[in-house]
Parts: C-alpha cells; sequence; structure tokens
C-alpha cells in the first residue's frame, strides 16, 4: 500500500460495509477501527493490523497470514474459514469469535482470549496457546498436533474427535472437559488439572501421561485405564503399562 498511513486509515474507517476482497497486503491500520466492518475475502497478508478494533467484523474466508494482531480486538467476529496462518495474535481478544475451518496454525496466540469461541474442526497445529484463555471452546474434530498449551485455561472445553497429539498440557486446565474420542499420543499432561474431564474412547492416552496429572473421582477414564482411589486425590493404576 503505498497511500498515508492515517489516510488509508480514515478511508478505510468510512468504508466498512465495502471492504470485501479488500487489497490490503502489509497494510498499516494499527488501531483502526473497524468494527463490524465487512472484509470477506479480503487480502491482509503481513499487514500491521495491532490494537485494531474489529469486533463483529465480517472476516470469512480473509487472508491473515502472518499478519501482526497483537492485542487485536475481533470478539464476535466471523473467521469462518479465514486463514490465519503465522499471524501474532499474542494477548488478542477473540472472545465468541466463528473461527470454524480456519488455519491458525503456526500462530502465537500466548494468552490470548479465545473463551466460547466457535473451533469446529479448525487448524490450529504448531501454535504457542499458552496461558491462553480458551474456557468453553466448540473444538470438536480440532487440528492441534505439536502445539504448545501449557498453563491454558480450558476448563469446560470441547475436545471431542480432536487431534491433540504431541500437544503440551502442562500445567493446563480442563476441569469437566470433553476429550472424548479425541487423539492423545504423546501429549504432556504433566500437572494438568482433569478433574471432572471425560476422557472416554481416548485414543492414545498411557498411564505414564496421567500419572503426574490431577485427577478426582469423577473424572472418565477409558476403560482400559484402571484406578484405586487412596485419597480424594491420590490414586494408584492398577493395569498393565500397555
Amino acid at each position: 500500500m503505498t497511500e498515508n498511513t492515517q489516510s488509508l486509515k480514515e478511508k478505510l474507517e468510512g468504508s466498512k460495509k465495502y471492504l470485501q476482497n479488500a487489497d490490503l497486503k502489509k497494510a498499516d491500520l494499527e488501531g483502526a477501527d473497524l468494527q463490524g466492518a465487512e472484509l470477506g475475502g479480503a487480502d491482509m497478508r503481513g499487514a500491521n493490523l495491532k490494537k485494531i478494533f474489529l469486533s463483529e467484523a465480517k472476516i470469512a474466508k480473509a487472508n491473515l497470514s502472518e499478519a501482526d494482531l497483537t492485542e487485536a480486538n475481533l470478539s464476535g467476529a466471523d473467521l469462518n474459514k479465514s486463514n490465519l496462518g503465522g499471524s501474532n495474535l499474542k494477548q488478542a481478544y477473540l472472545r465468541r469469535a466463528d473461527l470454524r475451518g480456519a488455519n491458525l496454525s503456526d500462530t502465537n496466540l500466548f494468552k490470548a482470549n479465545l473463551r466460547e469461541c466457535a473451533m469446529f474442526k479448525t487448524w490450529v497445529k504448531r501454535a504457542d496457546c499458552s496461558q491462553a484463555n480458551m474456557q468453553n471452546i466448540k473444538g470438536a474434530q480440532m487440528h492441534m498436533q505439536g502445539s504448545k498449551l501449557s498453563g491454558t485455561k480450558l476448563e469446560g472445553a470441547d475436545l471431542s474427535g480432536a487431534r491433540l497429539d504431541n500437544v503440551n498440557f502442562e500445567d493446563a486446565g480442563l476441569q469437566v472437559a470433553n476429550l472424548s474420542r479425541a487423539n492423545l499420543k504423546g501429549a504432556n499432561f504433566n500437572r494438568a488439572d482433569l478433574r471432572g474431564a471425560n476422557l472416554r474412547y481416548v485414543v492414545g492416552l498411557t498411564r505414564e501421561q496421567i500419572e503426574h496429572s490431577l485427577l478426582d473421582k469423577t473424572t472418565l477414564l477409558p476403560n482400559y485405564l484402571k484406578i484405586k482411589w487412596e485419597t480424594e486425590t491420590k490414586f494408584e493404576i492398577l493395569d498393565n503399562k500397555n
């Protein structure tokens, strides 16, 4: 983009309803107010979108790969099937955004707020989601292989049928989360809080993975892992190691 940054912001802020398929590659839109904007199909690759206000914006099928969205407000935004691969979403606010089918692989989501987001079949592979708020997300059949979720809040999250191979859940809060039928091969649950979580019918979960996690009697484990409770939180696994 060759226009003066300020004039570009003013132009876009005045044209919120007419930005479908806009060419905004590498545009400097830091702090712009585009609440409710119509940006479906827009090309925002590599754009500076720090602290941009895109609450309730329509951004479906847009390309935001490699964009800097640090501290951006995307609450309630429609990002269905958008490409955010490799973008920086550090401390971004995405509460209740529609991210179904979107690509967030290789993104920085450190301390981002994704609470109650729709994330059915979303791709979040190799992403850094550590210390993010992902409480009550609707993330059935997500692809999160190799992502970092250490210290992440996932209470009440629906991760049923998700690909969670080699995910780092260290110190994560997974109370009453639904992981039924998820693939957990190689996942790290050290000090993860799994009280009340549903782990029935999961694939790849071993005794070694849960020996250092926090369980209680309401945790639902796969049938091949038998628990003998010694106290309310201390347990012994009775099955063999395979």
